[in-house]
């Protein structure tokens, strides 16, 4: 999406548990947020057509893989950015793995590593 930029912050941990669909004339994104896979994602998938979606994949305390890649066809979007991973032992993923999952299901999952950024 021109002019939206994505970027982690280096030794911070930012969490939202609400999601929200932000909308502009660029593009539409979802953020889950801290949460696990819901009917109401569908909802969004119907309402709104999105460039990317920003899910949680650390399976522990929001959804993990298996339901990121559900919750992005619920939400009928192919550009996903994983949240919530990898910060702490019980979130831990195998990102390697991760994106190839996603890759099976006809899906491009973005990881990013501290201080990087992705445009959409």
């Amino acid at each position: 999406m021109p002019g939206l930029s994505i970027m982690s912050w280096p030794g911070e941990i930012r969490a939202a548990i609400l999601p929200f669909t932000f909308q502009s004339a660029q593009g539409n994104f979802y953020y889950a947020g801290d949460t696990a896979l819901t009917m109401d994602m569908k909802l969004i998938g119907e309402s709104s057509r999105l460039t990317f979606a920003a899910l949680p994949l650390g399976d522990n305390f929001t959804m993990g893989i298996d339901d990121a890649i559900k919750a992005a066809d619920f939400v009928r979007c192919s550009q996903i950015l994983g949240l919530h991973f990898n910060t702490f032992p019980p979130i831990s993923i195998d990102a390697q793995a991760a994106v190839a999952r996603f890759k099976a299901a006809g899906k491009h999952l973005c990881l990013l590593q501290p201080g990087e950024s992705h445009d959409f």
